[in-house]
């Protein structure tokens, strides 16, 4: 079995190994330098050869046809020099390695057979010369062949095979241990081309993994560069990429506008924000693989409304960007921000069932808006909030009043920044009435910024910004330790609600300072009522619920304020542990004359009082307003109708409500 197997691995050596295409192109390619220069060997010891029998043979074995030998080599070395080996193209390959196995033979006999016509000629020292002529010939090619086996093996077994045939009928000693020599050297010689060529297929098969290795690298590493810049829910450019390519449309307009004739870039594009409305109860109602279905369609939404002529990307949660160019005009642009709208405005088919959404659009300009990518981000970012806080689902295109606007609010920023707020803030107080009695139900705490630099600053400006500073918090311990210190002069029945924002309800740290100080002042924490916001607990749900249930079990009391104007407001309702809902303002305002609005109000008031907490009407301005509501049955309220905020408060009952003798104000 052992011999059997050996045998085979042997034959196997002179085969061409046609299921290994990168092996036979390495043979080939070795060989192409390796080739000339056995040809040279041959043409120097032949020449050798011929010079030191020219007075012993004859002229045609010593002139003629070593000089056909030589021509024969000199050509085949010139053909081989000026080869350009096609190694991608296998059937030049595969011709090329059966052509090289020919001539090794064809060589081999030629060479070997005017070898042994000289070995007849001349003395011993002769016939040494032709017998070192073969052996030091042979082992040299032999060498240059080594990376083709078949080849070496012809030649050696060609070569050694007539001069071992040959020496060993000589009849000296000498020529027989030179036989004996020779087959000694051609058995250690096949062994090594052997080896060598089972080392040299093993490298190659090394290097042939080492380079699939390499290969599955480089792929790896391009789709991990390109899941770098892609979002994997929607498949779309993700942030980095988005500021990428800000950064180099950016870079490519400036150079064209710097008269740079070969940069084909715009001259002008525009930077587009979306924002979904509402989308963030959709994971907590429908769960977050709806979501995820919304977040895909509004992207593909997006992409078929700019069409080819634009680049969108998720910058993260539910915001979406895109980058148009070539648009003629800001109508085109508002036209195309209004188509966005339009149609994330319809509703999603999701595994819940079907979602109605809308989206508000900032768009900003380049140049006109900015010319950096930062400063046209954050004015479409702008453009973006104006249009929130003014008139949600619509877009707005950034203009030049809006960078006064800009400066201002960065003046404030700065102001609260540097701000002494222990001396600046102050608190202002505004009760609410019982409708039915006049007495006073409770009082809001209203917080007020008074700059020596910039005046007085409107709460609805400086919260947001405090929110930004991360100064809101300081804000809060403040306002709430005056207000503790103004309670304590209050009459004992008397309430007190303070606002908080949403930074104050995310973290639990401050939820801990708010249940301390409260504790430590002494008062009776039912008289406390914390107002907050839809907006501020639709931040975070879970925390909100977390925190409201802790400071409703402390002993102080929940109002839901704003109440009717976010998008889930009867799931705050049914969900949370609230004492009080506010009917927001605007609700109010048309409610003397707008039917639908005293049908929503009344669904309120009988809402509350199923569930058994308290209501109270903000913004009642005039005498009809009360009436209306007192007749739909509202029990408590809030306006300028009874009294404005002011410094200190008058806890006396109004002498009668909602008639002529009510004084503004009282």
């Amino acid at each position: 079995m052992f011999l059997t197997k050996q045998f085979e691995s042997f034959v196997d050596l002179f085969r061409l190994h046609y299921e290994r295409p990168e092996l036979m192109r390495a043979q080939v390619e070795g060989l192409t330098r390796q080739i000339p220069m056995m040809y040279l060997l041959l043409m120097v010891n032949a020449l050798g050869l011929s010079y030191t029998h020219f007075q012993q043979a004859p002229v045609f074995l010593t002139v003629f046809f070593p000089g056909f030998l030589t021509l024969l080599c000199l050509f085949r070395s010139i053909v081989w020099i000026r080869t350009k080996a096609v190694l991608d193209d296998m059937p030049s390959v595969v011709l090329m390695l059966q052509r090289i196995r020919f001539m090794a033979v064809a060589v081999s006999v030629l060479f070997t057979g005017w070898a042994i016509a000289l070995y007849c000629f001349g003395d011993e020292l002769h016939q040494l010369h032709v017998a070192y002529f073969i052996s030091v010939t042979v082992v040299g090619c032999v060498f240059c062949l080594f990376q083709f086996p078949a080849a070496a093996l012809f030649v050696i077994t060609t070569v050694f095979g007539g001069c071992i045939a040959t020496f060993s009928f000589n009849g000296t000693a000498i020529f027989s241990m030179i036989s004996v020599n020779m087959l000694t050297v051609f058995l250690v010689v096949i062994y090594f081309i052997r080896s060598y060529y089972l080392s040299f297929a093993d490298l190659l098969q090394s290097r042939k993994v080492l380079q699939e290795k390499h290969y599955q690298t480089l792929e790896l590493s391009a789709q991990n560069e390109k899941l770098a810049h892609c979002d994997a829910l929607t498949g779309l450019a993700n942030r980095r990429d988005y500021f990428n390519v800000l950064n180099a449309k950016i870079a490519h307009a400036l150079q064209r506008a710097s008269g740079d004739e070969n940069n084909t870039g715009p001259r002008q594009f525009a930077v587009i924000l979306i924002d979904l409305d509402g989308f963030k109860p959709v994971n907590d109602v429908y769960g977050h693989l709806a979501g995820d279905e919304i977040l895909v369609s509004s992207g593909k939404r997006i992409c078929n409304v700019l069409g080819t002529g634009g680049y969108v990307a998720r910058l993260g949660g539910d915001e979406f960007a895109a980058i148009v160019d070539g648009y003629d005009s800001a109508e085109t642009l508002e036209k195309t921000a209004t188509e966005i709208c339009a149609i994330l405005k319809q509703p999603f088919e999701c595994a819940g069932g079907y979602v109605q959404l809308s989206a508000t659009v900032g768009i900003a300009t380049f140049p006109a808006a900015a010319r950096t990518a930062i400063g046209l981000f954050e004015r479409a970012d702008f453009a973006l909030y104006h249009a929130k806080r003014n008139d949600r689902g619509t877009s707005m295109l950034f203009a030049a009043c809006h960078e006064t606007i800009i400066r201002q609010e960065s003046r404030i920023e700065q102001g609260l920044r540097q701000a002494d707020l222990e001396q600046e803030l102050s608190l202002v107080f505004q009760p609410v009435y019982n409708l039915d009695s006049g007495a006073i139900y409770s009082v809001e705490a209203l917080a007020r910024w008074h700059s020596p630099e910039l005046g007085f600053v409107a709460p609805d400006v400086f919260f947001p910004m405090a929110e930004r500073t991360d100064r809101v918090n300081d804000l809060t311990r403040i306002l709430f330790n005056r207000l503790l210190q103004e309670v304590e002069n209050w009459p004992v029945h008397i309430g007190v609600s303070f606002n908080l924002s949403a930074h104050d309800l995310a973290v639990s740290e401050m939820m801990d300072w708010l249940i301390a100080r409260i504790d430590q002042s002494g008062i009776e924490p039912s008289r406390i009522t914390f107002e907050v916001t839809e907006t501020a607990i639709l931040r975070d749900f879970d925390a909100a619920r977390q925190h409201i249930e802790r400071l409703r079990r402390c002993g102080a009391r929940v109002a839901l304020d704003d109440f009717g104007i976010g998008f889930s407001s009867l799931r705050y309702v049914h969900e949370l542990e609230i004492d009080c809902l506010k009917v927001d303002r605007s609700f109010i305002t048309p409610i003397v004359s707008n039917p639908r609005s005293q049908h929503i109000v009344k669904t309120v008031f009988d809402m509350c009082e199923n569930f058994g907490i308290d209501c109270v009407v903000e913004g009642v301005e005039t005498l009809e307003q009360c009436t209306t509501l007192r007749e739909l049955g509202a029990r408590y309220g809030q306006g300028y109708l009874f009294a404005r905020p002011a410094a200190k408060v008058s806890f006396d009952p109004l002498n009668t409500v909602c008639d002529a003798s009510v004084n503004p104000g009282s």
